[in-house]
């Protein structure tokens, strides 16, 4: 099986040295695959996705389930986010959403992706998950004066056609409630929004499995799936499992080679955090950071960033395009500069914890969600970024299909369903992706 980055960034067998990893004591110490036997259906993946789609066959229609995963549980996006829960999970613009979809499918995407983040509230509501729940909506910050307009224009857009709460700052309202940043000129906030511990949430999402009897084996890594008389076998390097259904739940980690109709088809993009050492309330003062939500602000090759329950700042970004552990420090460096031009009185603040993981991008720009022609093979992936909200409600979705092996029953936005296209020449998808980052760079140098 290839890989698209350095091996760096595919080790299995550690966790990612994260800020989430050193504040979260839980430790579920899963066993390894290392037999072989059976299941009706087998999830890859133990992510948001892969967890909530198996918990949803269990709970609802009561089948035997099996999950693996290549790591710990958790292991990939799920554990190692930024925890925003934010919306729309897309790249698509909501203009050109509706020129290709038309009106009523993309109000049908907003609302599932609104039903996605109320999905993830009533989830750690009801499986009393603590997970450090910030901020009460989601803002969206003109990083430039150029920008006011276009971002007011956005919010009345939610408001009037998706019937999403907005509200408009202006750039002396947000200095207010907000931050008095140098790259703030105004800002929005929209509901749903919140943000959490992502590990913390992981962890209550795995121990509710176990609750209702899931059988989860870590550092279990699918190297091979074989058919046989209308049955699958997929072989680990200790074991295997027979089963009628897959699921593969893998997004960005998705391993090319092993689901021909399935390779090429994802853009695994990496996205870099960085996170500051605690500050005091006088140096949040120094630039009136109040607010606790998440943020985003209005670049194409957009900043996101937070205050922590403890004070410290998150901020992340797009990462670099190797993936070798060297590579992910020089971008964490970067990163380090762009956070003090914004905050240029924290010049004195140092870094904690850098990390990074894989986002997954499609042709589609969009979600996707479906089942193999004329295989029992169903997925999830391709969330943007934006899988807080969207892959715990694709894993209910999921079941759904598993359940009744028909896509016609999903009573989801047609922009979810299906695969995208393949990549032409996928190995060159890198080389694509490095195109656009260019592009947009220069569109965000002029504030176009």
């Amino acid at each position: 099986m290839s890989n698209i980055y350095h091996s760096d960034i595919y080790q299995f067998n550690k966790p990612v040295p994260s800020y989430w990893e050193a504040t979260s004591s839980e430790n579920l110490n899963l066993d390894k695959l290392q037999k072989d036997i059976s299941s009706e259906i087998v999830v890859i993946g133990g992510g948001y996705t892969g967890l909530l789609c198996a918990i949803n066959l269990i709970e609802n229609y009561n089948l035997d389930v099996v999950l693996v995963e290549a790591g710990k549980v958790g292991w990939g996006a799920s554990s190692r986010n930024a925890g925003f829960c934010c919306l729309p999970p897309s790249k698509m613009s909501y203009k050109k959403m509706q020129s290709v979809y038309g009106t009523e499918e993309t109000r049908k995407f907003f609302k599932n992706s609104v039903e996605g983040a109320n999905y993830t509230k009533e989830l750690i509501d009801n499986y009393n998950i603590d997970c450090d729940v910030t901020g009460e909506n989601n803002f969206v910050v003109a990083h430039h004066k150029n920008k006011f307009d276009q971002i007011k224009g956005q919010a009345e857009v939610y408001k009037s056609e998706f019937g999403i709460e907005t509200k408009v700052f202006s750039k002396e309202e947000f200095d207010e409630v907000g931050h008095g940043g140098t790259e703030q000129f105004g800002a929005f906030s929209y509901k749903p929004g919140f943000a959490i511990n992502p590990l913390k949430f992981l962890n209550g999402l795995a121990k509710h499995a176990l609750s209702k009897k899931l059988k989860i084996y870590e550092h279990t890594k699918v190297e091979k799936i074989e058919k046989e008389n209308g049955s699958y076998l997929l072989r680990t390097s200790e074991g295997s499992i027979k089963t009628k259904k897959i699921v593969v739940a893998t997004n960005g980690f998705y391993q090319e080679g092993l689901i021909p109709e399935m390779d090429g088809r994802v853009l695994p993009v990496i996205s870099n955090i960085i996170v500051t050492r605690p500050l005091t309330n006088e140096e949040l003062s120094l630039h009136n950071f109040n607010t606790y939500a998440p943020i985003a602000n209005s670049k194409n090759l957009l900043y996101y960033y937070r205050k922590l329950p403890d004070n410290r700042i998150l901020f992340g970004t797009r990462g670099d395009f190797e993936g070798s552990d060297q590579s992910n420090q020089n971008r964490a460096n970067d990163m380090e500069k762009f956070l003090k031009n914004i905050f240029p009185k924290w010049s004195n603040v140092t870094i904690d914890y850098n990390w990074r993981g894989l986002i997954a991008l499609s042709q589609k720009l969009t979600p996707s969600i479906g089942k193999i022609d004329n295989e029992e093979i169903y997925y999830g992936f391709g969330y943007s970024g934006v899988g807080v909200s969207t892959a715990p409600w694709t894993g209910k979705q999921l079941s759904k299909l598993v359940f009744s092996s028909n896509s016609k029953d999903l009573d989801i936005s047609l922009i979810y369903k299906g695969l995208p296209k393949k990549f032409i020449f996928p190995q060159l998808r890198v080389f694509y992706f490095k195109l656009a980052v260019w592009f947009y760079r220069i569109k965000d140098k002029f504030n176009i």
